[in-house]
């Protein structure tokens, strides 16, 4: 790939158990940093900065985010997705099953940058039969489609950065996956020490089989 890498490694830090944070561009850098930092203590926490993903470069990015994950020997671990790079999360545990084994979703709505006018058709299509879809080509990633198909544990998570807009996404999302929780930590304190705790007790869950009924200690 000639030029600049989409995708780059901000941090690595701590040992063990791989937890990898990935944002956009400078959207949320200091807050990864923050969590990250926090995290080192108690496993491998690597932070990841992508270019801005758009309708059509969202599936290389996933792609280059996969291989230079290989080269960090990352074969398996937890996904902290924030904002409009929550998309690649999804992308890599739809591709890469193997890779995610739980992801935490922060502050994302079921598309990145997701304009006005595809706001209006996601709000029309949720009202047609079985979510039949008002655009014959989808254009870009919307996770609306394969939420199905998400089957590691999920933990949804608005703070107090998100919009009624991205929390109604967040909520939608928790409804529409077989296994994912929702959390609003919006009057936190401090929202990153939160972030974590969650992180950490989100780790208990089973990879495998996990109940969406599961009593989970957040």
């Amino acid at each position: 790939m000639n030029g600049a890498p989409a995708i780059s490694i901000v941090s690595d830090v701590g040992s063990g158990r791989p937890t990898v944070l990935l944002i956009e561009k400078k959207e949320y850098a200091s807050f990864a940093d923050v969590i990250a930092s926090r995290l080192q203590a108690r496993c491998r926490a690597i932070v990841l900065s992508s270019e801005e993903i758009l309708p059509d470069n969202y599936e290389s990015i996933t792609t280059e985010a996969f291989h230079l994950l290989s080269n960090l020997e990352v074969r398996h671990g937890q996904f902290v997705g924030l904002g409009s790079a929550a998309a690649l999360v999804q992308n890599l545990a739809l591709h890469n099953p193997r890779l995610v084994r739980s992801m935490v979703i922060v502050d994302a709505s079921m598309r990145p940058h997701p304009t006005r006018t595809e706001r209006v058709l996601d709000s029309l299509e949720r009202g047609l039969p079985f979510g039949l879809p008002l655009r014959l080509t989808p254009i870009g990633f919307n996770v609306r489609a394969f939420a199905h198909r998400l089957r590691c544990p999920i933990l949804l998570i608005a703070s107090k950065y998100s919009n009624s807009f991205v929390r109604r996404e967040l909520r939608e999302l928790s409804y529409k996956a077989p296994t994912a929780w929702y959390m609003d930590i919006s009057e936190s304190n401090d929202q990153a020490k939160e972030i974590v705790s969650l992180i950490d007790a989100f780790q208990g869950v089973p990879a495998k089989s996990p109940q969406k009924n599961l009593q989970v200690a957040l």
